[in-house]
C-alpha cells in the first residue's frame, strides 16, 4: 500500500475478524444498535496497539503478541464502553454523543486527542487521507435518509472477489464504520466483523441525494497541545 492511502498497520483483528461486530454482543440494544459503540472501540484499540500514549488500562493486555484479540476479551472490554458511549433506545448513537464520549475517554486517561464531528461535504475525502497519513482511522456515517427518515434507500457495501473486482455483499443506513484506507476509487471500511468497500462516487451520492452532510459524514481526530 503506498503512503498516504490508508492506515500504517494492520487493522484490530478479533479471533481472525476485520474489526469487531454489534452482533457480537448478548444485549439485544447492543447487538441492534450498537454500531458506535464498536467503532469507537475499535478506534481506541487500534490506537491503544500502534500509537505511544494511546494504550489505557481498559486496552493494556487485551492483545496477544501478534496484536490479535479474543472474542471474550473484545466483549467485556465493549461492555466497559457503555459508560463513554451509551446506546440509546430507538436512536442509537447520535454523533454528539460519539464525539463526546471520545472527548470523555482521552481526557480522562491523559491521550492528546481531540474529537470533532463534521467536516464540508466537498472535504471530506481530503480529510480523510490527512488523517491515513497520521494513521488515524476514520469514524464514518452512513446517515439516515432525510428527508423523510422513514425511506429505506441504504448504500450498497461491496467485497473483493478472487479476481480483485467488487461485489456486493450488503447494503446499510444509519450506519456507523472505520474506514482504514483508499484503494483507488473505493473505500475500505471495517463493520459486522468484516472488511467491505464503499464505492466512493455513491457514498457521495447518497449524502447528496438520499441522506444530508450533517447525519452522513466522519468523527475528525485531530492532536492537542499537551
Amino acid at each position: 500500500m503506498k503512503h498516504g492511502e490508508g492506515l500504517r498497520h494492520a487493522y484490530v483483528s478479533v479471533e481472525g475478524s476485520y474489526g469487531g461486530s454489534q452482533n457480537w454482543s448478548d444485549r439485544r440494544i447492543m447487538s441492534q444498535s450498537g454500531c458506535g459503540v464498536v467503532a469507537a472501540g475499535d478506534v481506541l484499540l487500534y490506537l491503544g496497539l500502534h500509537h505511544r500514549g494511546c494504550r489505557t488500562e481498559r486496552t493494556h493486555g487485551l492483545f496477544y503478541s501478534d496484536g490479535r484479540i479474543s472474542r471474550a476479551r473484545y466483549k467485556q472490554y465493549m461492555k466497559g464502553l457503555l459508560w463513554y458511549f451509551p446506546v440509546l433506545p430507538y436512536l442509537g448513537m447520535p454523533f454528539w454523543v460519539l464525539t463526546t464520549g471520545l472527548n470523555r475517554y482521552f481526557r480522562k486517561n491523559g491521550i492528546h486527542l481531540r474529537a470533532r464531528w463534521g467536516v464540508l461535504p466537498w472535504n471530506l475525502k481530503k480529510r480523510m487521507e490527512e488523517m491515513f497519513r497520521q494513521d488515524l482511522p476514520v469514524i464514518l456515517s452512513i446517515g439516515p435518509n432525510f428527508p423523510p427518515f422513514f425511506r429505506k434507500e441504504k448504500l450498497k457495501l461491496y467485497e473483493k472477489n478472487e479476481n480483485g473486482g467488487y461485489v456486493q455483499g450488503t447494503q446499510t443506513r444509519a450506519h456507523f464504520v472505520v474506514a482504514t484506507g483508499f484503494e483507488g476509487g473505493m473505500l475500505r471500511i471495517s463493520s459486522w466483523g468484516k472488511c467491505y468497500y464503499i464505492d466512493w462516487k455513491e457514498y457521495v451520492e447518497y449524502l447528496w441525494k438520499k441522506s444530508n452532510a450533517c447525519m452522513t459524514n466522519i468523527c475528525v481526530l485531530r492532536p492537542c497541545a499537551r
